[in-house]
């Protein structure tokens, strides 16, 4: 990243200094014309014809020549009329003749002048024009062609006024807009947007120059804009740059894009404690509140409690005086795939600081996009990072640590995968001298040593030769033979994944990647690789047919053009809707306690797999819902609940595995009765006595007492067999009736107590 800004740095001192540098020498070439001219002493080529010139007093000099002739600056000389020669004839002048040293005006410079370029005579001046330039300044900038333009001979050619202003502003325009664009990206800004930057400034430099330029042009050649009209304030200086703001404006706003593209790293990682151990000793200090196991190890590393169990359990620095780092040694058994192995690395120091990860190849290299699996050990329980760059401290890593572990471990594992191009995306491996990658490792146990030890490199090689084999689908995020929903005909954000970068088709019919109807939007920058170390497309699915089963094929060629020629299969099933056939319980449920246990029921059919759904309920339409217990994978769902004494409605909601959706409800009350039943009427009927209860009931009698059970006592029968609220028993005149009642929820009198003491002779 260093190396890249320092050449963007140098690219845009070049630019701008090239820039001034040709601004430079286009002034010199160009404003050279009519050098000194008014300045009394020199004139040149201020006349005289094609190529003419002013000859020295009295002399006569063959056109296309050029001399100079001093005027003395005390000398006073009246202009006189203007000595007309045809364009192309070669003139005498005498001397300060047609020349005002005072004003500095030179007055037609003789037969009709040439344009910018000595000698072309072309767009010549009419007769008797004058051409005026202010004493003591150049001529006009307007020789596009390369030639220079002495004098007033430049005249006031329309080509040479605009080219020269058109030829200025682009050079300007060029060099402000390329400073803008890499300006724009060296600060972050997409590719597409800082070229629309680049453009917008370009253009609005150019246009705004230009017609800058061509108003000091006119101006100078003696052509200027009116004074309050449009020409002279889109010439202006405010006015161009107006105009200039406002072409930079629109373009940058019409191509400007809103989509922004930013790597954003996710770690979940368990909460840790500061390293060392200088406050373990405050666990200790509180005798009201134990110290325990967490809270001892919450306040540092290592902080460890000793003496467990015993009265004598207390929380302690483990390890306080330990100030060596760990120490880290290769693992083997954790090399994959097989066939690799360490070598020690003499290009690091010290020793035994870098160690070569090598395959049983000739050249020890890997094949491009290997998943490769490599790690280490620690004499110590340690937290490792890893970096693509080494740093000098632990801190400044890139905090991309060991196997996505912030834990402090004794054995490290490590997966990549391994490519053959330089990275693209931030945090991305630079293959170094002889395309070879090192990653740099350093751990810090928990004490904190090790924060600005040598770090350890593990380095390897690319296999640097064509790759020759086809890409392969490793997966995708939907399992083939998958149910989809009813009546929705495509399945969005399908992806597979491909060992390597590639571009991807699919297609309802299998045949080869070339015939292929339909692309796939496919990853190709190592950081977008997922957490298998694959590369990842993406696609939606159409044409999804219910009630059948719908097949997809997939293809992918990699950037040398090896095309897979064996299709990687995908089944989707078709589905129909599911239902809710029935729902419970429906009606009064009535109990004995306070709360009663009622069991919810659902049963549904069709949709995925036959109405096997999972189910969810909850007591409000919109609420959060609750899966049932007893459902996930079968057609009957239940849930039980303990209620109170109320009415109830109940929500279900069932999905399959398709994602088709049913839902229902039911209603029904929670009655609790939790006081025994009334005996409201006894009386005798013939030789029978007769025993009314309040609620349905059972009742029971015994001769002797109240201090028995109902199972050991004699029931008294129904009236009616559907009728329990009338009982009946033999009436007998010399006997004593002790009589309890249970009524259907299991209310009754206490074992030691009747509800009634009837003597029949009474009755």
């Amino acid at each position: 990243m260093r190396k890249q800004k320092i050449i963007a740095y140098g690219e845009i001192f070049l630019i701008v200094s090239m820039s001034f540098a040709i601004a430079f020498i286009f002034n010199e070439s160009f404003w050279k014309a009519g050098e000194d001219t008014g300045v009394a002493g020199k004139l040149w080529n201020s006349g005289g014809g094609v190529g003419g010139r002013v000859c020295a007093a009295g002399e006569t000099l063959p056109a296309g020549k050029y001399g100079e002739i001093t005027v003395p600056h005390d000398m006073v000389v009246e202009p006189p009329s203007p000595a007309l020669q045809p364009a192309g004839n070669p003139s005498s002048l005498v001397a300060g003749k047609n020349f005002d040293p005072v004003t500095g005006k030179l007055l037609d410079g003789g037969g009709g002048g040439g344009t910018g370029v000595a000698g072309a005579g072309e767009a010549a001046l009419p007769p008797g024009a004058i051409a005026n330039v202010p004493a003591g300044q150049a001529g006009l900038m307007n020789s596009i062609f390369g030639g220079q333009a002495f004098g007033a001979g430049v005249g006031t050619s329309h080509m040479a006024i605009w080219g020269g202003a058109l030829f200025s502003g682009l050079i300007w325009g060029a060099a402000v807009g390329g400073i803008a664009y890499l300006l724009a990206g060296m600060f972050g800004v997409s590719d597409n947007n800082a070229a629309a930057i680049g453009l917008g400034v370009g253009a609005g430099t150019f246009a705004g120059a230009s017609l800058y330029l061509l108003g000091k042009n006119a101006a100078l050649a003696g052509v200027p804009a009116q004074p309050g009209s449009i020409g002279a304030f889109v010439t202006s200086g405010f006015g161009a740059a107006l105009i200039g703001i406002g072409i930079a404006a629109t373009i940058i706003i019409l191509m400007w894009k809103s989509e922004k593209k930013e790597l954003v790293r996710f770690e979940c990682l368990p909460w840790e404690p500061p390293t060392g151990g200088s406050h373990c000793e405050e666990c200790n200090a509180d005798p009201l509140r134990p110290c325990s196991e967490y809270r001892c190890k919450s306040l540092g590393q290592a902080c460890d409690i000793v003496n467990p169990g015993t009265e004598n359990e207390m929380c302690i620095w483990v390890g306080k005086g330990d100030t060596a780092a760990p120490h880290i040694t290769p693992w083997d058994e954790a090399l994959n795939p097989g066939g690799l192995r360490y070598f020690p690395d003499s290009r690091i120091s010290p020793p035994n600081r870098g160690f070569w990860i090598q395959s049983g190849s000739k050249d020890g290299c890997l094949p491009a996009f290997t998943n490769l699996e490599f790690g280490f050990k620690t004499d110590e329980p340690a937290q490792c990072k890893i970096d693509y760059q080494p740093s000098d401290n632990y801190e400044d890593m890139n905090s991309f640590f060991v196997g996505e572990s912030n834990l402090f471990l004794t054995e490290h594992t490590q997966k990549i995968k391994v490519v053959n191009t330089e990275g693209e995306g931030p945090n991305e491996p630079v293959i170094g001298i002889d395309g070879t990658f090192s990653l740099w490792v350093r751990c810090i146990d928990a004490n904190g040593n090790g924060m600005d030890s040598a770090m350890v490199a593990f380095s390897y090689c690319v296999d640097p030769g064509p790759d020759t084999t086809a890409p392969t689908v490793e997966g995708s995020n939907v399992e083939s033979g998958k149910p989809v929903q009813s009546g929705v005909d495509q399945l969005s954000g399908f992806e597979i994944y491909t060992n390597e970068p590639a571009e991807c088709r699919w297609s309802r019919r299998d045949q080869a990647f070339s015939n292929m109807e339909n692309t796939m939007e496919c990853s190709s920058g190592t950081y977008q690789i997922n957490a298998n170390l694959n590369y990842v497309c993406q696609t939606s699915l159409t044409g999804i047919v219910d009630r059948q089963d719908n097949w997809f094929y997939f293809r992918c060629k990699d950037g040398e053009g090896n095309v897979m020629t064996t299709s990687y299969p995908m089944l989707l099933q078709g589905t129909e809707p599911l239902t809710i056939t029935d729902v419970g319980p429906e009606g009064e449920f009535t109990g004995s306690t306070t709360v009663i246990p009622v069991t919810l029921t659902v049963q549904t059919a069709h949709g995925a797999k036959d109405g096997e759904a999972t189910c969810s309920f909850s007591n409000t339409p919109e609420g959060r819902h609750v899966r049932m217990d007893g459902t996930g994978g079968v057609y009957l769902h239940n849930q039980t609940l303990d209620l109170q004494a109320n009415n109830y409605i109940y929500y279900f909601r069932c999905v399959d595995e398709g994602g088709n959706l049913a839902t229902a409800n039911t209603t029904f009350s929670v009655v609790t009765d939790t006081v025994d039943p009334l005996i409201t009427r006894v009386f005798r009927d013939g030789n029978m006595f007769k025993l009314i209860t309040s609620e349905e009931a059972k009742c029971y009698y015994s001769n002797t007492n109240c201090n028995y059970e109902l199972e050991d006592a004699s029931p008294l029968l129904l009236e009616e067999a559907t009728d329990r609220f009338v009982h009946t028993a033999p009436w007998t005149e010399s006997v004593v009736y002790y009589i309890k009642c249970e009524d259907m929820q299991g209310n009754r009198p206490r074992p030691d107590e009747c509800q009634i003491i009837v003597q029949a002779s009474e009755l």
